[in-house]
């Protein structure tokens, strides 16, 4: 969404009026069963920690940084360590992007294990340099584990990163939303349908490869397929998901979703798109607004088979206590639904018939 955001910005300075559109709800009350977990600052993405129980977010805007949320009682603990490390390990990165910066403004996130074992955690950033960064999971069962920089891949000139996925080889695959320097321009473009990004490959031998096939209009979310023998993106501003083959990312299916953010598997194994349903000028007006208040902008969240791509909503939400969701994840019988905007991540029931 950090284009957007830009473009909402860019939109202000020329003089249109770009009143916040945010709740009215200024609490953490529960609103028709659904909890709030406040005190964040945009918690855009959310990945499952591996003891099976936590979650696992970043937060984009300040004072940004990784942290653990505990499910018994809905806790926010930090996860970065206190350690630094003078330079990064082998095997973690690209060894010229040798320092981690001193904050984190962290968009998407991919967890996995890696085949030594060793728990890898990738964080697309914004601050201070546009890169992913590489950490490591310590401790990643126990109760509290904590996330240690290893690494990082500085992103190209052009490079305007949103979501990452990781794969087993040790490359990895990240969206490119639009040309970091042209913002207004790049996003107008995409609005009209215009493809104005792609998916980057990147290797330690190669760094960032753009896969031509995968021009879209504003990529977003992307998550790999269990086998690593394709990947589903979220085309924002196509108002589409799309299954894509690796390696070269050839198209091999795709439904139609309105504004697709991100993406995350479900307990049956379906995934879950988190959809945005206002028009782009409320998409606007939602992100030019503080952190200190959530959004009311109208999403859903779509459950998609990912063989057949038939699409079944699962939930919508319009209003208090939190609109603009980004994520969805399931733990157990309840949804965490994290924004790119706000102070809170919400808790509520998962539906029990899907279509409902």
């Amino acid at each position: 969404m950090r284009t957007t955001q830009s473009l909402a910005l860019a939109l202000t300075l020329l003089g249109f009026c770009l009143l916040p559109w945010a709740a009215s709800a200024d609490n953490c009350a529960p609103v028709e069963g659904v909890q709030s977990i406040c005190g964040l600052a945009a918690p855009e993405d959310l990945v499952s920690a591996p003891n099976g129980r936590d979650l696992i977010f970043g937060q984009m805007a300040e004072p940004g940084g990784l942290y653990l949320l505990d499910t018994r009682d809905d806790s926010v603990h930090p996860l970065l360590s206190a350690e630094r490390l003078a330079a990064p390990e082998a095997g973690w990165g690209d060894p010229a992007c040798s320092q981690p910066t001193s904050w984190l403004e962290a968009h998407g996130l991919d967890l996995r294990q890696r085949a030594d074992g060793r728990w890898q955690l990738l964080v697309v950033n914004h601050a201070e340099r546009e890169s992913v960064e590489f950490y490591e999971l310590e401790d990643p069962v126990s109760d509290r584990p904590r996330a240690l920089w290893r690494g990082c891949a500085e992103a190209p000139a052009r490079g305007n990163f949103n979501d990452v996925a990781g794969l087993a080889d040790g490359s990895l695959l990240v969206t490119h939303m639009a040309h970091r320097r042209w913002p207004l321009t790049t996003a107008l473009l995409a609005a009209l349908g215009r493809n104005t990004g792609f998916v980057y490959r990147w290797t330690p031998e190669a760094g960032f490869v753009p896969l031509p096939a995968t021009r879209a209009a504003h990529p977003n979310g992307i998550i790999l397929s269990a086998d690593e023998q394709s990947f589903f993106l979220n085309v924002y501003l196509g108002d589409e998901l799309q299954h894509r083959a690796l390696p070269d990312g050839e198209l091999l299916g795709s439904v139609a979703i309105a504004k697709p953010d991100n993406a995350s598997w479900s307990d049956d194994g379906q995934l879950l798109i988190a959809s945005h349903e206002g028009s782009l000028w409320q998409v606007f007006r939602s992100l030019s607004q503080g952190q200190e208040r959530p959004s009311e902008l109208p999403f859903s969240i779509i459950s998609v088979d990912p063989v057949t791509l038939a699409a079944r909503p699962l939930l919508r939400r319009a209003g208090p206590p939190m609109g603009a969701g980004t994520v969805a994840l399931q733990r157990g019988d309840a949804l965490y639904i994290g924004s790119y905007v706000g102070d809170r991540i919400i808790r509520l029931p998962l539906p029990t018939s899907r279509g409902q």
